[in-house]
C-alpha cells in the first residue's frame, strides 16, 4: 500500500472519530427530539462524505 494512502486512512479514522465525538458531545448536552437528532446525524454524515471525497480526490500537502 502506498504511504500516502496509509496516511490518508489514518487521517480519516481520526477525523471520523472526531465527528462521532461531536455527535456524542451534542447528544449529551441537549435534549434532541427525533427530528433534531435525525437532522444532526444526517449533517454529520454529510460532513463525513465531504471529508472522505476530499481525501480521495486530493493529494496530501
Amino acid at each position: 500500500m502506498e504511504i500516502q494512502q496509509k496516511i490518508k486512512e489514518e487521517l480519516l479514522k481520526e477525523v471520523f472519530t472526531n465527528i462521532d465525538n461531536i455527535y456524542d458531545f451534542l447528544d449529551s448536552r441537549f435534549k434532541l427530539d427525533e427530528v433534531a437528532n435525525e437532522t444532526l446525524v444526517k449533517k454529520l454524515n454529510e460532513l463525513k462524505d465531504v471529508v472522505y471525497n476530499t481525501s480521495q480526490f486530493c493529494e496530501l500537502s
